[in-house]
């Protein structure tokens, strides 16, 4: 064995949306960090959709930023469209998508790795991830071997893999080895993974065709078009503290907005027709999925458009967007038509849509198969179960997504720092991050299916709104070195104000007289039904704090000035009050349960009144707490009961222990 080209506190294998963030994540923690890339240019490239963001999936983004990730910067730099989806809904399920240049945003994401200090990026491809001892109930993960020659020795290594392990693309008849188009696949280091004692499953995912707008009928689509008032999905990108990427568009796209607060383009809404599902139909014995080429599991909440067509047959259309991939390419993608069809239907079934009729496919869809690590080898903290130092993030943990990705390997990338460091792990619960939702049901669900974060998951998404972020996180993040102070002060700053001005409107009145119903008229605000508190009153869905705080330097003299983002959240926070308490307590009821420790040795399969079903999940995923217990599909509350019981008498059995000791 060659001795060590080089030596790094962490090693990252991949540069996709988990890779980047884990690398970055890493090495602003303090360690020397190598993250690796079989091409440099495909550093955080989007293979699907041209988009980041939506419901759950924005609210991520969001805390990745909160956390110091670079997803949130990357996109604000590089959108060529933003809204603000839900908006009529609740703020618990509002949340922002953006579409992005992408060639731009690989371009920002790559720049971002290349001016961090203490990471290094190379263009090598992994073959072997090495272990110490090299055969051991427990082993260690200390190197990786590129298939240059080069053998690089590691504190911890973080595998971000996507869909290349034994990735396979298939369209129709047609196969081919790949993670997706034009990359090859990872045969050796899945071989290695899986010879280190990972189980992996296999799962799939899909793409839809692209076509060129040049040949597009924009008419006989819908404008989607963007917000027209200041959205970011950055701390910096609202404090005008980033700069843009932004191209002059091409004039074949109609419906581009400029002159107002950035340049957008537009999407457009599209539908399927009887005849489009007739062709889909009419060719389902070529359709991969259905006639047992593809044997991996797919999304369900993303499915293949031949998929829809099938299982919901009475629907005479479904909805497709028309987005286009940047503000120089005239490449447009077919939101909603992922498909593995033969490229002959593809064509005939996307011109049987009227804005589609002389579309000219510039790529064609296919479906990836791909290993996955199966659920029950991954911890909280994201190392691997059976492998000390080994963590992985991303796609190749099971999920579909890359504002999943990015959360995990934020996560990934922290906790293989504090590993080097001989530090505790960070684990979000629940109750304080999408992140924490989404890494926990990764390690206690038994998923069949890639996963993918929805607002539903979460149950105490109230508390975890998109407007609120940073107050859940940034701390956090502070305190692991991935903000610096300068940022810190800036966010107390705003904890700050948002505390002062809730105090404030709780304390000064609304009087039912004539000066105040004079400034409310003034700035087209009822008047109050009696005298109350000002935090009541903007409880009314016709109040907003902007016109409230215009009278209230009338009515009560002060500073009552916030930006629009605070604002925000100061009507949200007065407006769910009540409810927000209520999750509260259901939190502080929940940690009882966390706060339980189960002994790492015991054995369910000898704990008697467990159930069968219940030894089998909890002896395979080894749950750290109870409340992870009572979260295993499968264990029942009396299981529960039976797991108390046995963690009080262990609890009892070691302070016998200890104060015999210490007695001695």
């Amino acid at each position: 064995m060659s001795e060590f080209s080089e030596v790094f506190d962490v090693i990252v294998i991949g540069a996709g949306h988990a890779g980047c963030e884990a690398a970055l994540a890493a090495a602003r923690a303090g360690c020397s960090t190598l993250i690796l890339t079989p091409n440099l240019d495909r550093i955080g490239f989007m293979p699907c959709n041209p988009s980041i963001g939506g419901p759950a999936k924005g609210h991520l983004v969001r805390e990745v930023d909160a956390l110091g990730g670079e997803m949130g910067r990357a996109i604000d730099r590089t959108a060529i469209q933003i809204r603000l989806l839900n908006s009529s809904k609740g703020p618990a399920v509002r949340a922002l998508r953006a579409q992005a240049d992408k060639p731009l945003y690989q371009m920002a994401m790559k720049e971002a790795l290349e001016r961090q200090p203490g990471l290094t990026v190379r263009q090598e491809l992994v073959s072997d991830v090495e272990l110490e001892p090299a055969a051991a109930a427990t082993a260690r993960a200390r190197s990786i071997l590129t298939s240059q020659g080069n053998r690089y020795l590691a504190g911890a290594v973080v595998v971000t893999a996507g869909t290349f392990l034994r990735g396979a693309m298939i369209a129709g008849e047609w196969r081919g080895a790949g993670g997706r188009a034009g990359d090859v696949a990872s045969v050796s280091l899945a071989t290695s993974l899986a010879e280190v004692g990972l189980k992996l499953r296999r799962l799939k995912t899909g793409t839809p065709p692209r076509v060129d707008a040049r040949t597009i009928d924009f008419s006989a689509g819908e404008l989607q078009p963007g917000s027209d008032t200041p959205l970011w999905f950055s701390f910096d990108g609202a404090a005008g503290r980033l700069d843009r990427l932004e191209l002059p568009p091409l004039p074949i796209y109609p419906g581009v907005e400029s002159g107002t607060w950035r340049t957008q383009l537009p999407c457009y809404l599209i539908h399927t027709t009887p005849e489009t599902h007739r062709i889909i139909l009419g060719n389902v014995d070529r359709a991969p999925m259905y006639n047992g080429a593809i044997v991996g599991v797919g999304p369900r909440y993303c499915p293949s458009i031949e998929d829809k067509v099938v299982r919901f047959r009475d629907k005479p259309s479904h909805g497709l967007f028309l987005e286009p991939e940047g503000w120089r390419t005239t490449e447009v993608y077919v939101q909603g038509a992922n498909t593995s069809l033969p490229g002959d239907v593809q064509r005939d079934f996307l011109r049987t849509i009227p804005a589609l009729r002389q579309a000219s496919i510039t790529r064609y869809g296919y479906a990836v198969e791909y290993d996955a690590l199966d659920s029950s080898e991954l911890l909280p903290s994201m190392m691997a179960r059976r492998v000390e130092g080994l963590f992985l993030a991303g796609q190749v943990c099971g999920t579909s997504g890359y504002e999943e990705a990015a959360g995990q390997g934020i996560m990934a990338g922290l906790n293989a720092a504090r590993f080097v460091g001989n530090n505790d792990p960070l684990v979000l619960g629940r109750d304080r991050a999408y992140i924490g939702v989404m890494i926990d049901d990764l390690t206690t669900q038994e998923l069949i299916e890639p996963y993918r974060m929805l607002t539903s998951r979460a149950e105490y998404r109230l508390l975890l709104r998109s407007d609120n972020a940073e107050a859940r996180l940034s701390r956090i993040a502070y305190e692991h070195g991935l903000i610096d102070r300068r940022r810190m002060d800036l966010l107390a700053g705003d904890e700050r104000r948002v505390s002062e001005i809730l105090d404030r409107l709780a304390t000064v009145y609304l009087s039912d007289n004539d000066n105040t119903r004079a400034a409310l008229s003034r700035r087209d605000l009822p008047p109050p039904t009696k005298n109350q508190p000002a935090i009541e009153y903007l409880r009314r869905l016709d109040v907003g704090y902007d016109r409230l705080a215009g009278v209230l330097s009338e009515v009560a003299p002060g500073d009552w000035s916030l930006p629009d983002r605070l604002a925000e959240r100061i009507e949200i926070e007065a407006r769910y009050a009540g409810y927000i308490a209520k999750d509260l307590m259901q939190v502080e009821r929940a940690h009882r349960l966390e706060q339980r420790c189960i002994p790492a040795t015991v054995n369910y399969r000898e704990l008697t009144g467990l159930r069968r079903e219940a030894q089998e999940k909890l002896d395979r995923f080894r749950p750290a707490t109870l409340g992870q217990a009572s979260r295993l599909a499968g264990v029942t509350p009396g299981d529960i009961a039976v797991l108390m019981v046995y963690v009080e008498r262990n609890n009892q059995a070691a302070r016998t222990t200890h104060g015999a000791a210490a007695d001695l």
